[in-house]
């Protein structure tokens, strides 16, 4: 199964906008995607009929549905056959869904008690929120770790291991932390390192990592303090457990859910499938793409800009630790995916992941 894709001019777009569908076709066309998303499979007028309750009889809905396939936003597999919305219906069913995007009583609860029972560790509640959310949609779900330009440096910390070797611990403020043991040279004391911590977290407190390192990289071009080694030793620890932040990661779950939909029976449809999910550059591409939003974005088939994504569409939601986003969450499913349910999960799971960053 697919669905039909039509490239849009912007006069074309003018004269499809949803502004342009009378009250009756636009009712009807909202009964024929949702119609499609629970059935998978062409859609007919005795269905649709059946189904929904439009006050509109098979022979009127016939008239209908050949009007909105005329207009761009239905097309028909085969003439015997039911129709199927195109990319352009999907597009005017999530504006709706979007405009009245509400989240359920019951997910709100989950999703709260789901924070409240998660570990202390930042880390570890961005990687889980994975799993929660693909179990929560039933979609595969993406969560973007935080970008290391938009961690700001909370406190760093210094330890002697053994002779020679040192922890270098950065805690940032959305509370994840990174520990980098690095090999130096220089004999200085536990208390020397302690000072030192203590000046450079004093100094670079609240800036982004990314400026920190800037910072740091200008002290040791500048010799600074070249006759002091416990300085020079702070400066090396610090730069070395910046720049073990890996850059902006990815946790991918419930995949096996996404396979399972009938979209992806046949083989090739399959190995497109596998190809994106095991493609992390495109998907953190796309990811990074929503951060600046201030709500939830949705991309639709050919709106994810990708030949391999053409019947897939993508929900995702920056989360922030304070006012700067720093990673988003997302859910990726088939074009036929319940918007009207997995925008507002997907909106709250990411403001609640926020404030449990910043508690």
């Amino acid at each position: 199964m697919r669905v039909a894709t039509y490239p849009l001019t912007a006069t074309v777009e003018q004269q499809l906008s949803q502004d342009d569908l009378s009250a009756r076709l636009g009712n009807v066309l909202l009964a024929a995607v949702e119609e499609f998303i629970a059935s998978a499979g062409p859609v007919g007028s005795q269905q649709l009929a059946a189904h929904r309750r439009l006050r509109v009889g098979p022979a009127m809905l016939r008239s209908l549905m050949a009007e909105l396939e005329s207009s761009g936003y239905l097309w028909q597999p085969h003439v015997s056959s039911g129709r199927v919305p195109t990319e352009k219906a999907f597009r005017f069913y999530v504006n709706r869904a979007l405009a009245a995007s509400r989240i359920s009583f019951e997910d709100r609860a989950q999703i709260e008690y789901h924070y409240s029972q998660s570990a202390s560790d930042a880390d570890e509640a961005i990687r889980k929120t994975s799993r929660f959310l693909a179990l929560l949609t039933r979609q595969a779900a993406l969560v973007m770790t935080p970008r290391v330009a938009q961690m700001a440096l909370a406190r760093a910390k210094f330890a002697w291991l053994r002779p020679r070797r040192v922890m270098a611990i950065v805690v940032t403020d959305a509370g994840t932390v990174h520990s980098q043991p690095v090999s130096i040279d220089e004999t200085v004391s536990q208390e020397q390192l302690d000072r030192m911590a203590a000046y450079l977290n004093k100094r670079l407190h609240g800036l982004p990592l990314a400026e920190a390192r800037r910072w740091i990289e200008q002290r040791r071009n500048e010799n600074w303090r070249d006759d002091d080694p416990p300085a020079r030793v702070g400066l090396t620890l610090l730069g070395a457990a910046i720049d073990g932040f890996a850059s902006a990661g990815l946790y991918v779950e419930g995949s096996a859910r996404l396979l399972a939909q009938p979209e992806f029976d046949d083989r090739d449809s399959l190995r497109g499938v596998l190809e994106t999910l095991e493609d992390r550059t495109t998907l953190l591409g796309l990811l990074e793409k929503t951060l600046e939003s201030e709500g939830p974005t949705v991309l639709i088939g050919s709106e994810l800009a990708n030949r391999r994504l053409a019947t897939l569409s993508l929900v995702a939601a920056p989360y922030a630790s304070g006012a700067r986003p720093i990673g988003s969450v997302g859910v990726m499913g088939p074009v036929r995916m319940p918007y009207e349910r997995v925008i507002p999960l997907v909106e709250y799971t990411a403001r609640a992941l926020s404030r449990r960053l910043g508690s």
